[in-house]
């Protein structure tokens, strides 16, 4: 390649061409410089060079596993966060329903009262039930979520009773 050559080509190309020349004048010193080398020499350079190689895989592997260690551990927390969320969502969920229910359990208790007392005078009866276990079996469904079979039986009998009681009372 002569000046003139060099002067017509791109800049990057030049120093592509200026780094492969020092490459290979380096290469061709190496070569001179171990030439005379006995084989011995080479043996233990070429140990050594498998014994780095060995402890770079080794390290290579480990690193792969830490990383792989870490990637496992980040995930669960990860998980665990979601899991976290959830119950506090569902927790949040079953708390808001709880005092929805406690809230229509004393809106109903207070208007089967308020209905008991106003027809306290006319149909003592009806004031019995409105006002009696109907009012307890109602405010167990809403505020306790259960309701017994024992409560209905309870229920029927007051409101037997108070039928029973209707009936015999003459009429004015």
């Amino acid at each position: 390649m002569t000046t003139d050559d060099a002067g017509s080509l791109p800049v990057p190309q030049q120093q592509q061409e200026l780094s492969e020349n020092i490459l290979a004048a380096e290469a061709h010193r190496l070569v001179a410089q171990w030439a005379d080398a006995p084989p011995e020499v080479f043996k233990a350079a070429l140990a050594t060079a498998k014994a780095e190689r060995a402890l770079r895989s080794e390290e290579t592997v480990l690193r792969l596993r830490l990383n792989f260690e870490l990637e496992k551990q980040r995930l669960q927390a990860q998980k665990d966060e979601g899991e976290r969320e959830a119950r506090t969502a569902m927790a949040r969920l079953r708390h808001r329903r709880h005092v929805v229910n406690v809230s229509v359990g004393a809106v109903i208790s207070i208007a089967l009262l308020g209905a008991g007392i106003a027809v306290v005078g006319p149909a003592p009866w009806l004031s019995v039930i409105l006002c009696g276990p109907s009012l307890l079996a109602l405010a167990k469904v809403f505020v306790l979520h259960r309701s017994d079979p024992d409560d209905m039986k309870l229920l029927a009998r007051s409101s037997d009773n108070a039928t029973n009681a209707v009936s015999q009372t003459p009429a004015p």
